[in-house]
């Protein structure tokens, strides 16, 4: 199954109580979604290095956090940083080429970009956590860190997707 990355800027402060009580939700000063695939399925390098240490990197938020594939991470302020430094300069550098023309990418660059971008500038960590999944048993058993959780998690949530809400 193809998830969608929910990444997030959250300030820092934040990041404490959440580590503190699993309990505490979030609340982000900015988030976007992007495909986690897009770690996976670009082959020029640095790029797709960089995206899977955006996307899947980091340290974990909580270790009572689950997901079937990974739970949420984090990255702190100063290694959002060096990482979207890192991430800017290599997504210039291919867009510079003459060759290169997809929508596709552009697109999601542009989202995940203006995500880490926007944590910097605030100086905020970045949370990243893989969505629902498909079926009901493992979604109710999964949190989103900016939703409560409850038994019937991501039944208003994604009530347009999920068959059985």
């Amino acid at each position: 199954m193809a998830y969608l990355t929910l990444i997030a800027a959250v300030p820092l402060d934040e990041i404490d109580l959440i580590r503190d009580d699993e309990q505490t939700i979030l609340a982000p000063t900015m988030m976007k979604g992007v495909p986690h695939l897009l770690g996976y399925w670009i082959e020029l390098q640095p790029l797709g290095s960089l995206l899977a240490q955006a996307i899947d990197g980091g340290e974990l938020l909580h270790e009572k956090f689950w997901h079937p594939l990974r739970p949420p991470m984090v990255h702190s302020p100063a290694d959002a940083k060096l990482l979207t430094d890192e991430l800017v300069r290599e997504w210039e550098t291919v867009r510079e080429n003459p060759d290169f023309h997809d929508d596709w990418l552009e697109a999601e660059m542009t989202r995940l970009i203006a995500v880490l971008t926007h944590a910097c500038e605030n100086e905020s960590a970045v949370v990243t956590a893989l969505d629902l999944p498909g079926d009901r048993e493992r979604a109710e058993r999964v949190r989103i860190p900016w939703q409560p959780f409850s038994q019937k998690h991501g039944t208003a949530y994604r009530r347009w997707w999920l068959p059985w809400s």
